[in-house]
């Protein structure tokens, strides 16, 4: 069995005021295309589907026209819940997602799942109409059983286990069940993830899918609303944990084996520029990188006149593209002039005071990099990976609180 492991989707995300839907639209169509090309099972994405808990209904009919595109062929897709996320508005589908083979995981018990999906479909009325059989034998192939904790996938004598744990806040939490709240968080995040697992079978692949910001320490460090929790809190029965929470591919643990793929789009300036997917396959037990092509990149260029910003923007006339400008002042014809080039995204304007002191107007700098600043300022130091992440996913929740209201 073969499975793709993505995360941080982020429909109706917008970088500055520049919509990023018909790039994810792409998105899709690349996942779904790899995933016939690699005769992929199951397609799996770590939470974080939409960029805000109540998203523009474009970026819900992106999300409900591209689930139905991953699930062709027969394969199994399973969305789960991220903190950006309101399980309920994004489960609101999930008796028609049943129907498709979508699971669509805002909860922790999955037991009603399995009596009504595409692992039973209607036979062709006859074997002889070639398309509707060859339908009907790709339909067949996956089945999917619900559990408490998640679900199994059947594929022929083949079985994987996949526990499901949605971004556990708090409120998700005392859903689930009764919370002993004399606990500390990190150690009822850690009973949830076990409770999961305790589905599990010795002969089946075993994977947790959960969206959690996890950190090597040991320490658990809040931030705001976010925590950064350690590693202990993975339990250690799966073979494989499909993380979603960070932007970049990383390899937070050996033992379990746990990797976040990473978003599959560059949604910010300071974020990797390479893309990629995660692609286990269950009877060789390896977990391999496949790099993705869709979306535009994100570049940043110093520039010092209105010529040379012009000029820069040629250069990148595809991309998306930030000026440092660090030149003498630009006039209103030279700002429209730089605006309207379709490549313009953002304009950062770094002004001399004196001769040695440079003051940099930071209202078009990422959250990332006016952190890095602080943090530098106060500690004469860079911020651990970490730290930064958890500021920039905090900053994130305060934005999407704030355009609510």
């Amino acid at each position: 069995m073969k499975i793709l492991h993505t995360a941080d989707l982020h429909l109706g995300k917008k970088l500055n005021k520049a919509s990023r839907l018909d790039e994810q639209t792409v998105l899709v169509k690349e996942l779904s295309k790899l995933a016939d090309v690699e005769d992929i099972d199951v397609i799996l994405i770590a939470g974080d589907i939409f960029d805000a808990s109540v998203p523009p209904s474009e970026a819900e009919r992106v999300f409900y026209r591209g689930m139905l595109t991953l699930a062709e062929r027969g394969r199994a897709v399973i969305a789960l819940a991220g903190n950006h996320d309101d399980e309920r508005r994004m489960c609101a589908a999930k008796p028609l997602a049943d129907l498709q083979g979508i699971v669509l995981a805002g909860e922790l018990d999955y037991s009603a799942l399995g009596g009504e999906t595409l692992s039973d479909p209607a036979p062709p009325p006859s074997l002889f109409a070639l398309s509707d059989a060859a339908d009907y034998l790709q339909k067949q192939r996956i089945k999917i059983f619900g559990r408490y904790g998640g679900v199994t996938i059947v594929k022929g004598d083949e079985k994987c286990d996949i526990a499901l744990v949605p971004y556990p806040s708090e409120s998700r939490l005392a859903r689930w069940y009764e919370q002993d709240y004399a606990a500390e968080y990190h150690v009822r995040v850690k009973q949830t993830l076990e409770k999961a697992c305790e589905f599990f079978e010795p002969d089946s692949y075993k994977i947790l899918c959960t969206h959690l910001f996890l950190t090597k320490s040991e320490a658990s460090d809040a931030l705001g609303g976010l925590v950064a929790l350690p590693l202990s809190v993975l339990p250690h029965s799966p073979d494989y944990v499909a993380l979603g929470h960070v932007h970049k591919h990383l390899r937070i643990c050996k033992a379990p084996l746990a990797e976040y793929s990473g978003s599959p789009l560059q949604y910010a300036y300071d974020e990797s520029r390479n893309k990629s997917v995660n692609i286990i396959d269950t009877v060789k037990r390896t977990v391999t990188q496949t790099v993705l092509t869709s979306g535009k990149k994100l570049f940043e260029a110093d520039a010092s006149s209105a010529d040379e910003c012009i000029a820069k923007l040629d250069e990148r006339s595809d991309e998306y593209v930030r000026i440092r400008y660090g030149g003498e002042p630009l006039g209103k014809d030279d700002v429209l002039r730089i605006r309207s080039h379709p490549a313009f995204n953002d304009l950062v304007v770094t002004a001399t005071v004196g001769k040695d002191d440079a003051v940099e107007r930071r209202a078009h700098l990422s959250d990332g990099e006016i952190f890095d600043m602080y943090y530098k300022y106060r500690r004469n130091s860079a911020p651990s990976a970490e730290l930064k992440s958890a500021f920039v996913e905090l900053m994130g929740v305060l934005e999407n609180e704030a355009d609510q209201t």
